[in-house]
């Protein structure tokens, strides 16, 4: 009767201890999952970032600036407030927008 018993709680043990494992490995297939995916968009944002710079690169080419430069960046900034202030002036538009106005 005594090897019965001793049998019956092994096989409880090497059970519990299957589940606990078979639990934790699923877990961790859900957290390999989750970690592909945010990877993946990582991945997207990454490649749409680079789309973006190369596509404004491409612009201050177009205008005849060259985008390593940082002074001439810089100067076509400067055009660019100058002209959007222009713009501003002309539809009587005040300086700033606050955003709760």
């Amino acid at each position: 009767m005594d090897q019965i018993e001793l049998h019956k709680q092994t096989g409880e043990m090497v059970y519990s201890t299957l589940a606990d494992k078979t639990l934790l490995a699923h877990k961790l297939q859900n957290s390999l999952n989750n970690t592909t995916v945010q990877l993946e968009l990582e991945k997207a944002s990454s490649q749409a970032k680079d789309n973006r710079i190369k596509s404004l690169e491409e612009i201050i080419i177009d205008l005849g600036h060259d985008p390593k430069d940082p002074k001439a960046v810089q100067a076509l900034l400067k055009e660019r407030d100058a002209d959007i202030a222009a713009l501003r002036k002309m539809v009587k538009l005040p300086a700033t927008l606050h955003p709760e106005t």
